[in-house]
């Protein structure tokens, strides 16, 4: 296997070497559209889901604000529907990781799992934290309300006890620090857009360059690795069940981390092919780029091949029990099949798909292709 994975390696880098002699500069042109493919990206799929995680981060804060004014039990669910829908808007961004939400470390603040219950409590408890401070990214975002709103064992006694106050606090900080984060990054995207869309050269710093490398890091490792790897025992080497997304909303309602990570796959998808966010029509995609330059696999359109293989991902992703927590437990054989079909795409997209479009990889990880 691992012979295998190193004559692959070479492959792919004398196929860049003798394809790209003049690639990774800026007078590089191969006919394609650059500017026309990131203007899709930007104005039909990244702002427009950033748009709308925002407007769901605004329907969470006022839940909070509704919660805090009357803690009842049917704010909290309300509050907990909102902190849902928010967290399933996530999905269509978290892996657009560039520019400012790379700067300010926004997907590890928004959704670093499994979240530090004993920081989360300390915090709560001594009112004294910066959640700027790396060391509070675990106790933050999605997996930090995840705990606050259905991991505590009675969540209105505790918010509306003697150290009540404490728990509002700390709720609409975490609250309305990632609504401060998305607003600082969608400013970012409406202010530089034109500067974003223009910029099609080939280097590492290159808009495309950069945005197909952290498309292909989301799908690797915040995919396929946090989402389904981790909690089956990939790395591990034992299984992980409480390491899923969503942990404690999963223990209650059961399809939690299973809607998550379809949502998740659909806007891989998505993204690849060029769809607009809002399903209405489809643009140029990284597979029209690879149309263009005629990418072949073994004789087989490579464009195809990866639109085929994530196809058989998402139907893994479907066929598991809907609950992965319970299908990790009682038969994990299948998410590990799973991840498999999954991982098929990592060398197509990371290795033939970067040659073709001569981008060079510019992360390093430690489990292989």
């Amino acid at each position: 296997m691992i012979k295998k994975i190193i004559t692959i390696f070479s492959i792919a880098v004398l196929l860049y070497s003798c394809g790209s002699e003049s690639g990774n500069n800026n007078n590089y042109d191969d006919g394609f559209n650059r500017s026309e493919l990131l203007a899709n990206l930007t104005d039909n799929i990244i702002i427009p889901s950033y748009n709308n995680f925002q407007q769901e981060l605004i329907n969470l804060e006022q839940s909070a604000i509704n919660f805090t004014n009357n803690t009842d039990q049917d704010n909290l669910e309300s509050l907990r529907s909102s902190w849902l829908d928010a967290y399933m808007a996530w999905q269509h961004i978290e892996m657009f990781d560039i520019a400012k939400a790379e700067e300010i470390d926004f997907r590890r603040k928004m959704n670093a799992y499994p979240c530090n219950t004993i920081r989360i409590d300390i915090n709560i408890s001594s009112e004294n934290y910066d959640l700027n401070n790396s060391n509070h990214y675990s106790a933050q975002g999605f997996p930090a309300l995840d705990y606050l709103l259905n991991g505590l064992t009675d969540p209105i006694i505790l918010f509306s006890g003697n150290d009540g106050q404490n728990y509002i606090n700390y709720l609409n900080s975490l609250v309305q620090y990632m609504l401060l984060n998305t607003n600082e990054i969608i400013n970012e995207w409406n202010n530089n857009r034109d500067l974003f869309i223009n910029s099609t050269e080939n280097t590492a710093s290159s808009s495309l360059n950069k945005l197909t490398n952290d498309f292909i890091f989301y799908y690797e490792k915040g995919f396929r690795a946090n989402k389904i790897g981790i909690p089956a025992g990939v790395f591990s080497g034992s299984p992980l069940p409480e390491n899923v997304e969503a942990y404690y909303h999963n223990l209650n309602n059961n399809t939690t981390s299973k809607n998550l990570a379809l949502e998740a796959f659909v806007c891989i998808q998505k993204f690849f092919v060029g769809q607009y966010f809002d399903n209405s029509s489809e643009g140029t995609g990284i597979s029209d780029y690879l149309n263009h330059l005629n990418a072949q696999e073994q004789g087989n359109n490579l464009s195809d091949l990866i639109i085929s293989t994530f196809d058989e991902a998402e139907l893994a992703i479907t066929e598991l029990d809907q609950d992965l927590m319970s299908q990790i437990n009682t038969n994990n054989y299948d998410m590990l099949v799973t991840y498999d079909k999954i991982q098929a795409a990592v060398p197509l997209l990371k290795i033939d798909m970067l040659v073709y479009l001569s981008i060079d990889v510019d992360y390093i990880d430690a489990d292989g292709d």
